[in-house]
């Protein structure tokens, strides 16, 4: 009876492989289940801070267009307001219209955040010397790269990303220009290395050394440097070619505009360097890597 009763007792456990095959299903079932809930999560808190930032500038456009005044402190905007979390800024214009946006020092992601504002942006805003911040909110000290803005033009727009502009087109052709300008005036180019690069053409290194929508421009005397940041990808054809090149950051390479360096042809774009192949810069598209 002894030995019966044992064979129906080990008869009731679960063998190694049968354990093996459980939590290999668990494990699937993990790799399959995370990914969805993270997304899920990062879209949500997303979803929450779009909300916040449109409510925000919504409330400041009433107290500036409806109730004629302005807010001395955040907190008069709502209730519960995250003082840690937002900040709101205005200034007067000479024609007595006001300026203004709203941001957010949250860790969202963007892309989520502009599918919902169309017109939010990410970065330092340009041109906001002379901005009022809101009290008891966050401060001009609080702008870096990756803070999240809104409205900063007025009630229904944003600044551009830089004084140039905000498209890939308009960044560089403003960039060229000016360094063209600059050996017009001086008689010489830029200097090409450390901050020089950006103090000789007059521009704060501060507002370009951080990614601009996914690019990293570089004035470098006599040529301008462009490099896609981590996040994002250069796709593109050559002018001698239809096929595709995709140019990632872990190549080390820049596409190059000639600007002034007489040993190769000025005026085209060149993958590496200008004794590189020339692109075709018109097929250019900038990707977010996924």
């Amino acid at each position: 009876m002894r030995e019966e009763y044992s064979r129906h007792y080990r008869r009731r456990g679960f063998s190694l492989v049968e354990l093996l095959i459980v939590l290999s299903v668990v494990a699937a079932l993990i790799a399959v289940i995370a990914p969805i809930g993270t997304n899920v999560l990062r879209r949500s808190a997303a979803v929450s801070a779009a909300r916040d930032l449109k409510t925000l500038s919504n409330a400041l456009s009433n107290r500036i267009y409806l109730d004629g005044e302005l807010p001395d402190s955040i907190k008069e905007l709502g209730r519960n307001i995250d003082s840690t979390s937002f900040g709101a800024a205005w200034k007067q214009n000479e024609d007595g219209e006001y300026s203004y946006f709203v941001f957010t020092n949250r860790e969202v992601d963007f892309e989520s955040v502009s599918e919902i504002l169309t017109d939010s942006r990410q970065g330092v805003p340009f041109g906001i010397d002379d901005y009022a911040f809101l009290e008891d909110g966050l401060e001009e000290d609080s702008l870096y790269s990756e803070v999240i803005y809104y409205s900063l033009l007025g009630p229904d727009s944003v600044a551009p990303l830089t004084e140039f502009g905000s498209s890939f087109e308009e960044i560089s052709s403003g960039l060229i220009q000016l360094i063209m300008d600059f050996f017009e005036n001086r008689g010489s180019y830029p200097r090409d290395w450390a901050d020089y690069r950006y103090d000789d053409l007059g521009l704060d290194k501060a507002s370009w050394t951080p990614p601009v929508d996914g690019v990293l421009y570089k004035p470098s005397g006599r040529l301008l440097r462009v490099i896609p940041d981590s996040d994002h990808k250069f796709i593109f054809n050559f002018l001698d070619s239809s096929d595709k090149f995709e140019l990632t950051s872990s190549y080390n390479w820049d596409l190059i505009f000639n600007i002034g360096d007489d040993s190769s042809d000025t005026g085209h774009w060149y993958l590496n360097s200008i004794e590189g192949r020339k692109v075709d810069i018109s097929t250019l598209r900038i990707v977010k890597v996924k």
